[in-house]
């Protein structure tokens, strides 16, 4: 069993003029032979499949699609970011007044029906993901798009000059998938093929090393090689993703080998469980992604800053963090930032400095008092005299370890005479109900490959998982200025300040990273954890049968 990894490096904060690297997303490759097949679980089949789409921008489904869209960048397994000059022969910033930033696309790169991949494949995707060009379109992400003001090529369409109106620092975020234009223009104007065509309609070509060759909903996904990859030759002639609803019943067919691979979180029981099986490989691994209670900021309760700031301060992180990922991984972390990984350069301890997070509940209780709260026969009392009602919090049935989070904020927030209600959702309700609102305290997961614009996505006013009524004019300045710092270490500087905000303002309390686990069978190869957003496929050119 591999060591655990901690070390996290920052994503991508900061403007740079990147010189072409060779890709680095896994670490210790192994040589492995051509041919064969593997099995791979997956928790749900695609609820879409536009995986940048705010329906399809899930972990699971990005994951699925990776292998079938162009990537200009490439996360490693340290969380560094390189060039994938598998794609593109350099990406530069060649001005920065205005700021230009120049993609050069390899002259062999087509996709699967032979269509090259050209400046038109950026400019939709551009479009789609800018309001101003596509006010109807249901984009998971804006920041960065809207601010093009222009797209330019040369002769042969591989050059993909854009030009911004204000600089965007964090540049190297935008295109995470390169779409099919000329496929988007069969289906109609911008917004009907980015909700409609590309969002319901299984892929029909490629611009990966694998593409869609079967189908059957809740059932399994086929992958074949693509036979016009330009990249690395993939080893695997098939992947297959079969649809299991729970870790437990994976690793069941894992053991009765009905499948080869399983990636997703771990818990205590899966890790004591797969650690007893035989002829597997295991891997455990940090990742960008951390899970957090988000408050609402809205209504008849969570509407009082006070009561939120009491709330946040009783809840204890550190105890949090020991009775769950604590018990099953040695070392594990508490956050102590909403904007930065344990093990980051730029991490500070703005939650001590705010006291969110801390277990305070003398320090809870004077905020409420201080505020009129009065505690009556065990039971808090708001100013007005009447009884505060349940507070309900909003969790995943599906995942172990938010279930359990819950359960420790009710135990924890009932020293305060608070009530807390949990409602574990099923995935037909879970996400629709946080979009509507439906909770007090949401149980959830922040994905930091973004930087700052990941806490953008939940928090500015008006953002697209802004589910919580929450607008700070503090909030949205620092944001746009985030973005355009240039400057790297003014912008960690204004991240921390901005998370500082946040947590001030008793909207998130961040708890601990994510560690996901890979297993999968010792036959195989090159199957690792990767830390970012986009999951284990992003090296899935490199995965085989063990050459003999």
């Amino acid at each position: 069993m591999r060591s655990p990894r901690f070390a996290c490096s920052v994503a991508v904060v900061a403007l740079a003029l990147a010189a072409p690297a060779v890709p680095a997303v896994a670490a210790d490759v192994v040589a492995v032979q051509d041919g064969g097949e593997l099995i791979i679980a997956s928790t749900n089949s695609p609820p879409n499949w536009n995986p940048v789409s705010a329906t399809g921008d899930i972990t699971t489904n990005r994951q699925q699609q990776w292998p079938l869209y162009p990537h200009p960048f490439l996360t490693g397994t340290d969380a560094s970011v390189t060039l994938n000059s598998q794609f593109l022969t350099s990406a530069d910033v060649v001005s920065t007044d205005p700021m230009v930033v120049e993609y050069v696309i390899r002259d062999e790169a087509v996709w699967s029906d032979g269509t090259p991949i050209t400046v038109k494949d950026f400019e939709y995707t551009q479009q789609v993901q800018d309001p101003r060009a596509c006010a109807d379109c249901k984009a998971a992400f804006t920041q960065g798009y809207s601010l093009v003001s222009s797209i330019e090529s040369n002769d042969s369409g591989k050059l993909v000059r854009i030009t911004f109106a204000t600089p965007f620092a964090p540049w190297k975020t935008l295109f995470p998938y390169v779409l099919p234009a000329h496929v988007a223009a069969t289906y109609g104007d911008l917004a009907t093929s980015f909700n409609v065509g590309l969002s319901e309609n299984v892929p029909t070509v490629s611009g990966g090393p694998y593409r869609v060759d079967g189908y059957e909903d809740g059932v399994v996904m086929t992958l074949v090689k693509n036979p016009a990859w330009y990249g690395n030759a993939p080893h695997l002639d098939t992947i297959r993703v079969r649809y299991i609803a729970s870790i437990d019943e994976q690793i069941t067919a894992l053991q009765n080998g009905e499948i080869n691979a399983v990636y997703g979180g771990a818990t205590l029981d899966t890790v004591e469980q797969v650690n007893q099986m035989t002829g597997v490989n295991v891997d455990l691994g940090p990742t960008l992604t951390y899970y957090h209670f988000g408050l609402k900021a809205s209504g008849d309760v969570m509407g009082d800053l006070a009561l939120r700031q009491a709330i946040a301060k009783a809840l204890d992180i550190a105890d949090m963090t020991l009775r769950t990922v604590g018990q099953y991984v040695e070392g594990a972390a508490p956050m102590t930032s909403s904007a930065y990984i344990p093990g980051q350069a730029e991490v500070q301890d703005n939650t001590g400095a705010t006291g969110v997070g801390s277990g305070d509940i003398a320090g809870a209780q004077a905020l409420l008092e201080g505020a009129g709260y009065k505690l009556v026969d065990g039971k808090l009392h708001k100013p007005d005299g009447t009884a505060l009602r349940d507070i309900e919090v909003l969790t995943y049935s599906i995942d172990p370890i938010r279930v359990q989070l819950a359960e420790l904020a009710q135990a924890q927030l009932a020293k305060l005479g608070i009530t807390v209600v949990i409602d574990a959702a099923d995935r037909s309700r879970y996400t629709p109900d946080a979009r509507a609102g439906n909770f007090d305290i949401y149980t959830t997961a922040t994905a930091l490959d973004l930087g700052a614009l990941s806490l953008a996505q939940w928090y500015q006013t008006g953002a697209a998982r802004n589910y919580f009524g929450y607008s700070s004019a503090t909030v949205d300045k620092l944001v746009d200025e985030i973005s355009l710092m240039l400057d790297p270490a003014k912008a960690v500087e204004l991240t921390n300040e901005l998370d500082r905000a946040l947590l001030a303002d008793g909207v998130v309390v961040p708890l601990f990273p994510i560690t996901n686990m890979a297993v999968y069978s010792d036959s195989y190869a090159n199957i690792f954890v990767n830390p970012s957003k986009y999951g284990t496929t992003m090296n899935v050119e490199e995965w085989g049968l063990k050459a003999n």
